[in-house]
Parts: C-alpha cells; sequence; structure tokens
C-alpha cells in the first residue's frame, strides 16, 4: 500500500512524511489502535516509502523496482512476524511466519484493515491458538542481523505484538540498539499487553479513528451501494474501517427500518406478527444479527444523545435516520431509551454463545413490550 492512497490518517501521514524527510524517523515504533483504524495499512505504507526508490515530495513513487516489490509485499528488506499456528509435520515451536507467507501475502492483498480473527480464518484456524514463539524472535534478529539486500533500510514489522509474551525479551537489545539502517514497526490494538521492557523502548504513535468521510468515500469506491447507504454505514462504523466494509459487503438489512419493525411488533405483542418476526431475524447468521443489534445500539446512544441537545444536527446518523428520531420523540422518552440500550448491550454478547437465538429474540421482544408500554402510548 502506497501511504498516500490510505484512506484517512492524514496527521499520522504527514508526520511519517515529516519524520523521514527530516532524517529523524525513530527505530522503534509502537502502533496502537484497533485493526479497523488501519494501523497495519499505514505500517505497510511506511515501509513502502522508506525502500522506494525515487520518492516525490517524499512519497513513494509507486512505479519503482522496489515499490512494484513493496507492493506485492515481496520486498527482501521488509520483514514479517505475526501470530501463527502448528503447521503439519512441523513441530509447534518451530512454526514461524515464513512458512505463511503466501497465506499473508494473500491476506494482505485482500484488506489491510484485518485483525487476528480474520487472519485466523484466512488460513483455515480459527479454532487454534496462536502466537510468536522462541523461533520467531530468533528469526527476527537473524534477518534484522544481516546487510540491506537493495534497500536502504532492514524493515521488521511485527502485527499483533500482543502476541509476543516472555519470549519478547529476546528483542530487548535489538530494540535498544538497533544498526543504523534498522526500523522496527510493532503494531498492536492494546498497549498494555505489550511488555513493559518493549514498550518503554518504543515510540508510541496512537491511531485514532478514521473519519467518517474518508469511511464513507472507501465504501463509495470499492462497494456497491446508495449514498443513503454508505451514509448510515459510516456512522455507524465509527471511525473503524474493518467493520465498515464488514456492514457494506453484508447489507442485506435495512437496520433502521427493521429496528422500527421489532419495536412495532413487541409492542403490539400479537402472537402471529412475533414468530413470523422472530423467524425473520432466526435466518440470519450471527454476524448480520450482531451488526444489526449493534446498529440498535449506536442509533439508540445517538437518539439518546438528540434527546439530550433538544436537536439532531451534531448527531452521528443520516437524514433517514433523523426523520426516524423525529417519529420516536413522541414515544419513547429518556428513560426508555436508557432501557431498551440496556436491554440490546446485555443481548448482543450472547449472540456467540451456545443459546438458542430464537429463545433470545422471543424474550428480547417480551422486554421491548415491557418497556414500551410501561406508560400507555400508541406506537405507530
Amino acid at each position: 500500500m502506497l501511504l498516500q492512497d490510505f484512506p484517512g490518517q492524514e496527521s499520522i501521514k504527514a508526520y511519517f512524511k515529516k519524520v523521514v524527510s527530516e532524517d529523524r524517523l525513530p527505530h522503534a515504533i509502537l502502533m496502537v489502535g484497533q485493526a479497523g483504524f488501519g494501523p497495519l495499512g499505514l505500517a505497510l505504507g511506511l515501509s513502502t516509502l522508506l525502500q522506494c526508490k525515487e520518492p516525490i515530495d517524499f512519497e513513494a513513487c509507486g512505479t519503482c523496482s522496489s515499490c512494484s516489490k513493496s507492493l506485492q509485499y515481496i520486498h527482501p528488506d521488509i520483514h514479517f512476524a505475526f501470530p501463527v499456528v502448528k503447521m503439519d509435520k512441523i513441530k509447534r515451536e518451530d512454526t514461524i511466519s515464513n512458512h505463511f507467507l503466501p497465506e499473508w501475502r494473500s491476506f494482505l492483498q485482500a484488506n489491510s484493515f484485518g485483525n487476528l480473527n480474520d487472519w485466523l480464518n484466512h488460513i483455515g484456524a480459527s479454532d487454534k491458538v496462536s502466537n510468536i514463539n522462541v523461533a520467531e524472535c530468533n528469526s527476527i534478529i537473524k534477518n534484522l542481523g544481516l546487510k540491506t539486500y537493495e534497500g536502504k533500510y532492514k524493515v521488521q514489522i511485527i502485527w499483533h505484538a500482543e502476541s509476543l509474551r516472555k519470549e519478547g525479551n529476546r528483542l530487548l537489545k535489538l530494540i535498544e540498539e538497533p544498526s543504523p539502517d534498522t526500523i522496527i514497526i510493532m503494531i498492536c490494538s492494546n498497549r498494555t499487553a505489550i511488555l513493559n521492557t518493549i514498550r518503554s523502548r518504543c515510540q508510541i504513535i496512537s491511531i485514532p479513528p478514521i473519519d467518517d468521510e474518508k469511511i464513507g468515500m472507501h465504501l463509495q469506491n470499492h462497494f456497491t451501494l446508495e449514498e443513503s447507504e454508505s451514509e448510515e454505514i459510516k456512522y455507524l462504523a465509527s471511525g473503524n474501517m474493518r467493520k465498515a466494509m464488514q456492514l457494506a459487503a453484508q447489507n442485506q438489512m435495512n437496520y433502521s427500518e427493521d429496528m422500527l419493525a421489532w419495536f412495532r411488533f413487541a409492542y403490539k405483542a400479537d402472537p402471529e406478527d412475533l414468530t413470523k418476526w422472530t423467524d425473520y431475524l432466526v435466518g440470519k447468521s450471527k454476524q448480520d444479527l450482531k451488526n444489526f443489534m449493534g446498529y440498535t445500539l449506536h442509533f439508540l446512544r445517538e437518539y439518546l444523545l438528540g434527546l439530550n441537545l433538544r436537536e439532531t444536527n451534531r448527531l452521528r446518523l443520516s437524514q433517514d435516520e433523523k426523520n426516524v428520531i423525529l417519529k420516536m420523540q413522541k414515544i419513547i422518552n429518556r428513560q426508555k431509551t436508557a432501557l431498551l440500550e440496556r436491554l440490546f448491550s446485555k443481548n448482543i454478547g450472547y449472540i456467540d454463545r451456545n443459546l438458542s437465538i430464537k429463545i433470545l429474540i422471543m424474550n428480547m421482544s417480551f422486554e421491548i413490550n415491557e418497556i414500551l408500554r410501561s406508560e400507555v402510548n400508541k406506537f405507530v
């Protein structure tokens, strides 16, 4: 990935461009942020810039031989370390990232916003435990001890650095006293999970959520969506491109209409309608259902904010959703909104558990009914 093509994170990109131009890039960087905020893509973009033979205004050209290799993730001076699982015919303690490089490259080509679960699913190991082991640490030390093949720097990207346990202490000397041409980029979503001995030796860069408008533009460029759909998704994603892309790819439910339908069916409590509605939701995948309930949570929180502000201009909602708010304000007050938010927040975590989704939906419908009927209202 070219740094300038990364969607959003303008301040981070400007920082990288500045320190590279001034030859002040830290030799050990710890990038902290959710996968959907793009730390991996930013690391890839930075490594491409560092190896570019013909940069233009301190941006990678994208066309030289080094850029070509970097963009295919085959540059000999850009090394990767990431969590792996045991391979057939190789002892677990001997398994390292190099054994998974073809799969890793295809993973990066498909989506640089993926998280650990996405990676394990990609290699068919979703039910296995992954880590970065001693052999991997030794491989990192060996790779960075060699001379560069053709680039200016040796770049080591360590993805999901939380997977480094005490074995990571083997890297301390390398991190503290690297050769002048060595850049180590570690990526994690939780800085407290990184060994303090490692964390204290790195320049920490916090990756914030991606701007809503950049997410919307990315969705418009990569998915076939109506403008209203991309607008709804970009707000629901809350700066997380991974989540936005999942929602766009699974855009099979009109979330706001379905939310209102559920409230309406629950309020009226007609057994036949509730049964049909329950079957409709049960027919969705667990991921679809989590996305829908996550949307409802997001909407309720914005709705409550709108009630407090008494205006909708500052809400992270599409115009259609704001119109829904105007309908609901006569029906659902702050107290009911808070109760509904608590209900959805509690139950969204149950979806992945080994329980009956049908019973879960029916029970939620009964509770929604109790909340909505706690005062005499007519929900239409």
